[in-house]
């Protein structure tokens, strides 16, 4: 007859209980912080996607009455957003959604003006302290690859001169020494646009010759692929731990390279 050891039984009960624990953090009360250069903040970046918008009107990704702070800075670099106020304006906001006890997650992405400052080992260093400092109080940092610059070949298949790379690797990298949560949204964005092509990926540009940032239509979608990215790298055995709201059209059509303009 089969049996199970008590020791067996033990484990199995231990796991349950984590996985109950984690199910119930569900309702925990939560709260995101963005932190990063134009291509996450309010008007130019995915940030309004993931945190919606009243103008432009742009549903969030996020369930109602959850707080997102897009403190993200147009031409900022890892260095310029400490140096110039930024972390330290950042890090209150931070502090305060700690002290209501509430779960606060913290995503911090540079990369496309760090490459006008210094080498990728310099961005690393940065990102290391901040994500320690981040930790230091309590919340938990969410470490993001830049956002691919949309810039094609001749035959609008191939993505070109993607200089973002090294820093690209140089975030993953840190992610890595550091145990923290890791979103490869450049990977993820360069894969999406190569997908759809030049023509369809076109349509997220706020201007003619700008491939570097987003239009309304583009802060959608790469809201929802950061979302979506979280969702995953957050989830136990497809259980969704934070409170992002389902757009399972757009993700389909993310996640299987089609265009959804």
């Amino acid at each position: 007859m089969f049996s199970l050891k008590a020791s067996t039984i033990l484990l199995f009960s231990s796991l349950f209980l984590s996985v109950a624990e984690n199910v119930a953090g569900v309702s925990i009360p939560t709260s995101f912080v963005l932190i990063g250069d134009s291509t996450t903040a309010i008007k130019s970046g995915w940030g309004n996607g993931f945190c919606g918008s009243s103008t432009p009107a742009i549903q969030s990704s996020l369930e109602p009455a959850t707080p997102c702070f897009n403190l993200a800075v147009g031409g900022a670099n890892s260095g310029s957003y400490v140096t110039q106020g930024y972390w330290k304006t950042a890090l209150n906001v931070i502090k305060n959604e700690v002290a209501k006890s509430r779960r606060t997650i913290v995503t911090i992405q540079f990369g496309h003006n760090d490459r006008n400052v210094g080498p990728a080992s310099l961005l690393a260093g940065h990102l290391t302290a901040m994500v320690k400092e981040v930790k230091e109080v309590k919340a938990e940092p969410v470490l993001v690859t830049s956002l691919i610059v949309r810039q094609f070949d001749k035959a609008g298949t191939t993505i070109i001169s993607d200089t973002l790379e090294p820093y690209a690797q140089a975030t993953i990298g840190v992610a890595q020494a550091e145990k923290t949560h890791l979103l490869d949204l450049h990977a993820a964005s360069k894969k999406y646009c190569e997908a759809i092509k030049s023509t369809s990926a076109h349509k997220f540009d706020p201007a003619a010759t700008d491939y570097t940032h987003l239009n309304n239509k583009g802060m959608i979608v790469f809201g929802r692929m950061l979302a979506d990215l979280m969702t995953q790298d957050f989830g136990l055995i497809g259980i969704n731990l934070l409170p992002i709201i389902p757009n399972p059209a757009l993700s389909y059509n993310i996640s299987h390279g089609i265009p959804s303009y």
